[in-house]
């Protein structure tokens, strides 16, 4: 079997760095979109561990990967990965295989993983995607799949569609699918922040072109406490809320999330022949 590899202090893949075992946003990369990032990082982190082991043989599909950011957290679990994306992407390509993620050219069952991050809303099909995620997937395999709520527009004019949790669970269940969870990806105070910060990352940028002058940096005082700051605030608290999922906090947070920036959605093809012993997720 394969010796899983582990990332290097220091390295960097995207918008995600290493450092170590610990991973992070890069900051000047994502500086506007901090909180978003930083949970489905988080989130993925999660739910690696507890499907997977590293060093297994095990295979994965980044489905829409683009740069592959995410590869540097994933790869230890995995014997080997593919990452698959549309020729028209906007972003810096780096993938294995062209093809749209409704119409994919690889075996039934022939993947263990599949990860797919902020891609369904620019599928024209997205129920004909999650079928061909459940397609891939061998008996028992696993799907991360995140996607936007309340969030602008982006990469137009392929940007279709936004998801409720009702949506959600509907074509996935449709598509074959177990759901073992979805969660939100913050809440109103996340939407409230990402709406403020909007006009304000604009005009930075905007002051950087007419003064030729790199001032949207979080080297930059004044971009650190009115764009970083706040986010990093938000997240360090939003990671003390998830990590206890009781409390009175905990409760505050579950009923403010009817206004969130998307949901993380976690699935599973369920194996061909039932396990009496398994115990169903919360």
């Amino acid at each position: 079997m394969p010796k899983a590899q582990q990332p290097k202090i220091g390295e960097q893949k995207g918008f995600d760095a290493a450092y170590g075992d610990t991973f992070r946003i890069k900051r000047e990369k994502k500086l506007g979109s901090i909180i978003p990032n930083e949970i489905v990082l988080y989130e993925l982190i999660q739910f690696l561990n507890q499907h997977f082991s590293k060093g297994r043989h095990c295979r994965v599909i980044d489905l829409g990967s683009g740069s592959k950011p995410y590869e540097i957290v994933y790869r230890p679990y995995f014997a080997s990965s593919t990452g698959v994306d549309v020729p028209s992407s906007e972003h810096d390509i780096s993938v294995d295989v062209l093809a749209a993620a409704d119409l994919l050219p690889f075996s039934d069952g022939s993947y263990d993983c599949v990860i797919c991050t902020e891609v369904l809303e620019h599928c024209p099909d997205p129920n004909a995607a999650l079928s061909e995620m459940h397609r891939v997937l061998k008996p028992g395999g696993h799907a991360f799949v995140t996607t936007p709520f309340l969030v602008p527009l982006h990469e137009m004019p392929y940007d279709f569609y936004r998801y409720t949790p009702s949506s959600l669970k509907r074509m996935a269940e449709a598509a074959g699918f177990t759901i073992t969870s979805i969660r939100p990806k913050g809440e109103y105070s996340a939407v409230a922040l990402g709406f403020i910060l909007l006009p304000m990352t604009k005009v930075w940028q905007q002051l950087s072109k007419l003064l030729k002058v790199r001032l949207y940096h979080p080297w930059n005082p004044l971009v650190f406490a009115t764009i970083l700051l706040p986010q990093l605030i938000y997240v360090a608290a939003w990671k003390h809320i998830r990590q206890r999922e009781s409390g009175r906090m905990a409760k505050l947070y579950k009923k403010s999330t009817y206004a969130t920036l998307g949901y993380v959605t976690t699935l599973e093809k369920p194996s061909l022949v039932s396990d009496p012993l398994r115990v169903p997720l919360s």
